[in-house]
């Protein structure tokens, strides 16, 4: 029986990064304990009732410390209070104003505006804090303005916001009423044997994206996306200028099966979901590595698949865990 030598080689990365995992083999600036958060509390859970959540998929949280969540099972959104006591939530099945078929990315802009992506429908939506309909644009297609799953968005401190186009492989930006401004990228895989060797071997691809996930817009107003299935962030200027990148296939630190998340603290350090390694990495802008927390399973602190994040102005720290149908709360 043959084996193609790029897949024994892969297989040899990752066994070692596996490796370097295990016995703590990592370059840190600092020290883990400084940036390894605590679990406070968790939200939700797949059983009857409103304030329970299926197949949560994003957080948000508004300028008071509110917590927002598209509960995608349920086609709605949950809004609870900083400590998960359910305050009200609004949506049904549906592609009417204030319906959704699969909501999914969430943001909340400093008007307290709440902005939702509806990857089955591709439209955003707008609401009050209070899930009142305000506006809806989008449709199916290619053209600027249209969208092929809209997955993940964030809104700038100017008001604009910015969209995850995933099957369309770009970034699409608007002003907040949904007019068109411009949108960057195109599909581009770079090869998971590069991708785990990329210390080694220039893998390129940059300003390209396979299926990414989510956007979010840093405190040095840079946008950084979440490029999944390159296993990677990027970060560009506002205008998509590239300016740098950090990851690649792996298990060590550092390293992504599949980024799916991004967030930002007080400090700047940028918090990335790694959503088949079930943790939360913690770098700086410049992507140095400086901590991690999280593994496989529903115990407190471990993760089921987390696809999003969430820091408010407290330094409190939300993660929706997927599979685990909830949110839990971290704080340093």
């Amino acid at each position: 029986m043959k084996c193609k030598s790029g897949m024994i080689g892969l297989v040899l990365i990752l066994a070692v990064g596996a490796s370097l995992t295990v016995t703590g083999v990592c370059s840190v600036k600092g020290s883990q304990s400084d940036v390894k958060p605590e679990f406070v509390s968790a939200s939700g859970g797949q059983v009857e009732g409103t304030e329970h959540l299926a197949l949560p998929f994003d957080v948000a949280v508004d300028g008071e410390g509110f917590v927002y969540v598209t509960d995608s099972g349920n086609h709605r959104v949950n809004k609870f209070t900083r400590d998960g006591k359910f305050v009200l939530g609004w949506g049904s099945e549906g592609a009417g104003s204030g319906q959704f078929e699969k909501p999914t990315g969430i943001a909340v802009g400093s008007d307290s505006t709440v902005y939702v992506s509806d990857y089955f429908a591709d439209t955003i939506q707008q609401f009050t804090a209070e899930g009142r309909f305000l506006h809806s644009w989008g449709k199916s297609g290619i053209e600027p303005g249209a969208f092929d799953s809209p997955a993940g968005l964030a809104v700038g401190p100017d008001g604009a916001v910015y969209v995850v186009d995933e099957y369309n492989f770009r970034i699409q930006k608007f002003i907040g009423n949904g007019e068109f401004l411009e949108s960057w990228g195109k599909r581009g895989k770079v090869h998971p044997v590069l991708s785990a060797l990329n210390f080694l071997f220039p893998e390129g691809h940059e300003g390209q994206f396979s299926y990414p996930a989510r956007v979010a817009v840093g405190p040095d107003h840079l946008i950084y996306v979440a490029d999944s299935y390159n296993n990677r962030v990027q970060v560009f200027r506002p205008d998509g200028t590239f300016v740098r990148k950090w990851g690649g296939l792996g298990l060590w630190c550092g390293r992504f099966r599949v980024a799916s998340a991004i967030a930002f603290d007080g400090g700047g350090r940028v918090y990335v979901a790694d959503f088949y390694n079930n943790r939360i990495q913690i770098f700086s802008p410049q992507g140095d590595y400086l901590g991690q927390w999280g593994a496989s399973g529903s115990q407190p602190g471990q993760f089921d698949g987390p696809t999003g994040l969430a820091i408010s102005q407290a330094g409190d720290i939300y993660v929706v865990d997927f599979h685990n149908h909830r949110v839990q709360r971290f704080r340093h």
